[in-house]
């Protein structure tokens, strides 16, 4: 398993000028099985980083992504084959 974050672009609503229509936002994720470097899907590895680093870019918090998790994998930008296998990430079982 490693620790993945992820930058999400333009969260929030129009309430003022351009500049504030909104805001990147970070999530973190542990992907069990998953130690690649997954920085085509938008992904960064961040299993060296400190926890200051981390509160740098907003995330306090990782969200456990099981192996079978198809909905949670799309959600963030990685496709899951019908086996339960990516064609593109490999999984060290």
């Amino acid at each position: 398993m490693a620790r993945y974050i992820k930058k999400f672009g333009r969260i929030g609503f129009a309430l003022g000028p351009s500049e504030e229509r909104g805001f990147a936002m970070w999530a973190g994720y542990d992907i069990v099985g998953v130690d690649e470097d997954l920085s085509r899907h938008g992904l960064i590895k961040v299993d060296d980083w400190s926890d200051q680093k981390l509160s740098e870019v907003g995330v306090t918090e990782f969200i456990r992504v099981g192996p079978d998790d198809r909905e949670l994998y799309s959600k963030i930008g990685i496709g899951r084959g019908d086996e339960g296998r990516d064609e593109t990430v490999p999984h060290h079982d």
